[in-house]
């Protein structure tokens, strides 16, 4: 046992008198002050995503933009797939969540636990039809103690453990199990988590938390009222008729009246400010390091000094683009390999092109595919896969009346030809791109204009 004040006057516990030693502790302690730290238990994370705010506020966020991707089923070639067993399971995958609610919960208990499983069984014929996100925290994963040479996830897993309580248990297959993780970079199995690396800001957090609610209930004595009456020998006390009418007066009035008397007395207040303990600054800190560990920008959430509609807007094209997309992109592609679609040439990917905050990167995509168009870089159709377009025939073009503007911008293309300051080849594909003809038209266009004369 470490020696403290009571075992240097006592002597040292043979362990009889523990309790004693406990109850003395803690109330030297309480008149002196606990200089220790206080850190919470990060063995428990969906207790801790309960009770503080900014912990579960930072990761429903998280959530919700990684479940807010529309899922499309692919082949390896990026072509979307019209029919497939999988494209049902997406549709419906358990009787109770729709497709964007596993995924919101695969993103909570990778948050929590770095850890996320489904519970997918395989049917016949490989088919899958049933997909349950399921509690991290009751999972166990029973290793086969191999590490080297094994090429197959049942070569490192040799089953999971479901357990609804403490006594009652499922048995579920490797095969039947969707399991995904986020690496640590060190554990091939069960990583270390996010909340581990979190323990001091959270348990900051919660100190702050316990200190205000202390301030606000457990007040004590807002002030001092006392005499002000002296003579030569010091402080004349009141007297307890003067007192006594002060008090009565005091609990006969409500807030914000002011207590009249005769008596001479002087205030001294015993409050403290509580913007000088640095509370607030303290959480807004601990909040930050919170955000930074999943990935996200702190312009995403509430602020008590405001943000500007610019730096929330750049703050959600930064998540989507740094932390969002890519981490979607690879819990789809590792669902993919575990359905064994990739097998199939298929995978799952998710889009998020109809984001709004997105749309100025698609348009400005837009426009470089065009301006390679335009140079002869790419055809049209190669534009259009590009743009997450099909491919069009020639003959499914459709000639539409032209405006005064595209009259003008097509005499200026042909003007560009006839002075050679654009090939012909080039004037076809902007004319097939810009004015959604057929190459046949554009062809004959281009072959009917003539050289301009020359000046000389």
């Amino acid at each position: 046992m470490k020696n403290n004040f009571w075992t240097n006057v006592f002597g040292l516990s043979s362990g009889k008198n523990d309790n004693l030693m406990k109850m003395l502790t803690a109330q030297h302690n309480q008149f002196w002050g606990n200089t220790k730290p206080t850190w919470i238990d990060t063995n428990k994370p969906y207790e801790l995503y309960i009770q503080i705010p900014e912990l579960r506020t930072v990761i429903n966020k998280r959530a919700l933009m990684m479940s807010g991707g529309v899922p499309k089923v692919c082949d390896l070639e990026g072509n979307p797939i019209d029919s497939h067993w999988v494209k049902d399971l997406i549709m419906n995958p358990n009787p109770t969540q729709s497709w964007s609610d596993v995924v919101y919960s695969l993103a909570v208990n990778d948050g929590l636990f770095n850890n996320s499983f489904a519970y997918c069984p395989k049917r016949s014929f490989d088919i899958r039809n049933l997909f349950v996100p399921l509690p991290s925290n009751k999972i166990k994963i029973v290793g086969t103690g191999k590490y080297l040479d094994q090429l197959d996830t049942d070569g490192l897993i040799k089953e999971f453990q479901f357990w609804y309580d403490t006594q009652k248990k499922d048995i579920i297959q490797v095969e039947d199990m969707v399991y995904l993780n986020t690496p640590d970079g060190i554990n091939l199995l069960n990583p270390v988590n996010r909340i581990d690396t979190l323990k001091y800001p959270l348990s900051n957090i919660m100190a702050q938390y316990n200190k205000r609610n202390v301030i606000l209930e457990n007040m004590g004595a807002i002030g001092i009222l006392s005499s002000k009456k002296s003579d030569m020998g010091g402080a004349l006390p009141m007297t307890p008729e003067e007192r006594e009418e002060i008090q009565a007066d005091w609990l006969r009035r409500s807030k914000d009246k002011l207590v009249m008397t005769e008596a001479d007395v002087d205030w001294t207040p015993m409050s403290y400010p509580t913007k000088d303990l640095m509370l607030f600054e303290e959480l807004t800190e601990d909040k930050m390091a919170i955000i930074d560990a999943y990935g996200l920008s702190y312009y995403l959430f509430s602020q008590s000094n405001g943000a500007t509609f610019t730096n929330v807007k750049e703050g959600m094209r930064m998540s989507y683009q740094d932390t969002i997309i890519p981490e979607t992109k690879q819990m789809y592609a590792t669902i993919s390999q575990q359905l064994g679609l990739i097998e199939e040439g298929l995978y799952i990917k998710p889009d998020f092109s109809h984001i709004p905050v997105l749309q100025d990167d698609k348009n400005q995509e837009a426009s470089t595919v065009v301006s390679l168009v335009q140079n002869g870089v790419i055809d049209p159709n190669e534009a259009r896969n590009v743009l997450g377009y099909s491919e069009r025939e020639e003959q499914e073009r459709s000639i539409q009346a032209l405006n005064g503007a595209q009259v003008t911008s097509m005499v200026q293309v042909a003007e560009s030809v006839a002075t050679g300051m654009l090939s012909p080849t080039s004037a076809i594909e902007i004319l097939i791109i810009s004015f959604g003809i057929s190459r046949e038209q554009a062809e004959s266009i281009v072959n009917n204009i003539g050289e301009a004369p020359s000046n000389s």
